[in-house]
């Protein structure tokens, strides 16, 4: 296993994270406690969980193993508050009330006195980012949460909220959760470089784009029901992950490189990811132990340069002004966009 510092909390986290989102829907206790016994076993430490997750069962799952194994202290356990976890009005949202009853309530669930890393789902458009933010802080001082995060934010309100936090001496964002793969590419635009010089922690959610680049769906062929490209929700129907010819494209040469490499698709989706050094940890979900360690393979082992050239190109993405103009007038250096035509002009 291989381990991070998750921003600037001084956490070291796994690469590989395990993702609880099955537990309780296709996966049941049995199959949940082998998968997380085995990613224990793998080292890893950090399993990530929502308190909407099959309505709540993920994190009961989650907890019952905790408490059965002891092993509370030795692993890292992030949650997240933001989508409906009942019927009522108030039932959902960032507002104080609904995020001090669902920490509450997520405590009970893990069976544990602290969460690691709470983060906010989802922007939230109808709630103040003040209130948000102090509740989470309050969350922080009583002891119930470690360290705040967010997830699923533009890169303007990521940077609103750590603004609010220096301004106002509050508990500040130490990390953010984002679909980022080899299909979703949009984030380096902006998310990314933003994180990096904010040195905030990122959490890369859907790192096969909901089984687009396990290799298991090929052109042409019906989306298995069961599956989550096939589920009916927004991974079937998302417009970077429909199925469109860019989508094939890189399914294919994935495919193809694979095969030539003797590994398998999944497992390079993941290690282009993690060689490309933009994010901290992948979140990865698994229905099954063997699942588990295909993607837990993905460690050990690195693409070369000229690789993961290859996949760059395969998954290239254009980009939408001002980011064209941008890149048009300087070296794209990840780390000092600007040098190069500095460097030129000075010379």
């Amino acid at each position: 296993m291989e381990y991070r510092y998750l921003g600037t909390t001084g956490l070291k986290i796994s690469a590989i994270s395990l993702a609880a989102q099955t537990f309780g829907w296709n996966a049941g206790t049995e199959e949940a406690w082998a998968i997380l016994d085995r990613y224990c076993e793998s080292g890893g430490n950090y399993i990530d969980v929502a308190d909407s997750y099959n309505g709540g069962e993920s994190e009961r799952i989650v907890g019952g193993w905790l408490k059965a194994r002891g092993a509370r202290r030795e692993m890292l356990v992030g949650t997240k508050v933001f989508f409906p976890t009942g019927a009522g009005p108030n039932d959902s949202g960032l507002s104080r009330r609904h995020i001090l009853d669902s920490v509450d309530e997520s405590l009970k669930r893990l069976r544990t006195d602290w969460i690691d890393l709470y983060q906010v789902h989802c922007f939230d458009r109808m709630t103040p980012l003040e209130e948000t933010l102090r509740a989470l802080d309050f969350c922080v001082g009583s002891g119930r949460v470690r360290y705040a995060g967010a997830s699923n934010f533009a890169p303007s309100q990521l940077q609103k909220g750590l603004m609010i936090s220096r301004r106002d001496g509050l508990a500040a964002f130490s990390t953010l959760q984002l679909e980022y793969s080899l299909l979703v590419r949009s984030p380096k635009w902006e998310l990314l470089p933003l994180c990096r010089e904010e040195r905030v922690g990122t959490l890369a959610w859907l790192p096969l784009a909901g089984g687009w680049l396990s290799g298991k769906y090929r052109r042409g062929a019906e989306l298995p029901p069961d599956s989550r490209a096939g589920h009916g929700d927004r991974w079937d129907d998302a417009a970077e992950q429909r199925g469109g010819e860019r989508t094939w494209r890189i399914v294919e040469e994935l495919v193809r490189f694979a095969g030539d490499n003797g590994r398998q698709p999944a497992q390079v989706a993941l290690n282009w990811l993690l060689r490309k050094g933009e994010v901290t940890c992948l979140i990865t979900g698994a229905r099954t132990v063997g699942q588990l360690q295909e993607n837990l393979d993905a460690l050990g082992w690195a693409l070369s340069d000229e690789e993961l050239d290859r996949l760059d190109r395969a998954s290239a993405v254009e980009e939408p002004y001002p980011y064209s103009f941008i890149y048009r007038y300087t070296r794209r250096d990840e780390r000092h966009p600007t040098r190069g035509r500095l460097e030129k002009e000075q010379s």
